[in-house]
C-alpha cells in the first residue's frame, strides 16, 4: 500500500491486492476505486448488531490485550468479527463495502495512510479509537461506513479498547 501526503492531508492512496488481483485508489475529492469502478462503504449496516467487523492480529505484547478485549465485547454483539491479516487489504475492504468497520489498537501510517484515505473518498469514517478524525500520526485506528463507527466505538471504549495497554 502507498498513502502518499500533500501539505499535511492525504492525497492519493494506492493499495494492491496480488491475490485477487484487485487494485484499489483514491485520490482526494475524488472518489474511491476497485479496479478503476467506483466503490462505496457499506450501506447496509445501519447498527453493529447487523455489521461485519475486523479486527486486526496483534504482532506485539502490548496490543494482545485490547485486542482480544475488543474482540470478546464485539463478537455477541456485531453480526459476525474477521481477522484478515492485512491492514491495508481490510481497510480497502471497508471501502468497498466488504466489511462494516475494522480497528486496530496500533498502526503505523505506512499500514493506514492508503486506506484511510479509500475509506474516507468512500464516505466512510477513520478516526483513533476515542474517535479523534485520522492524521497520518494516528495509531490507534477505527474505520467504518461511518453509520456504525460511534457504536462500535462505545463498545471498545466500555472495554478499555482506546489504543495499546501500558508497558
Amino acid at each position: 500500500s502507498i498513502g502518499v501526503p500533500r501539505r499535511g492531508e492525504l492525497a492519493v492512496g494506492v493499495i494492491f491486492d496480488p491475490h485477487r488481483d484487485e487494485l484499489f485508489t483514491a485520490t482526494l475529492k475524488s472518489g474511491a476505486f476497485l479496479n478503476g469502478r467506483p466503490i462505496l462503504v457499506d450501506p447496509l449496516a445501519t447498527s453493529a448488531g447487523s455489521a461485519v467487523v475486523a479486527a486486526g492480529s496483534p504482532p506485539s505484547t502490548r496490543q494482545i490485550g485490547p485486542s482480544l478485549r475488543g474482540c470478546a465485547a464485539l463478537m455477541p454483539r456485531v453480526r459476525t468479527l474477521r481477522m484478515l491479516g492485512s491492514a491495508a487489504i481490510m481497510l480497502a475492504w471497508v471501502a468497498c463495502g466488504r466489511l462494516s468497520a475494522y480497528f486496530e489498537p496500533d498502526l503505523h501510517a505506512w499500514d493506514s495512510a492508503a486506506g484511510a484515505l479509500l475509506v474516507r473518498e468512500a464516505g466512510g469514517r477513520v478516526t483513533d479509537l476515542v474517535g479523534v478524525e485520522y492524521t497520518v500520526e494516528t495509531r490507534p485506528l477505527m474505520a467504518s461506513n461511518g453509520v456504525v463507527h460511534e457504536e462500535i466505538l462505545e463498545i471498545l471504549r466500555e472495554v478499555g479498547v482506546t489504543g495499546l495497554d501500558p508497558a
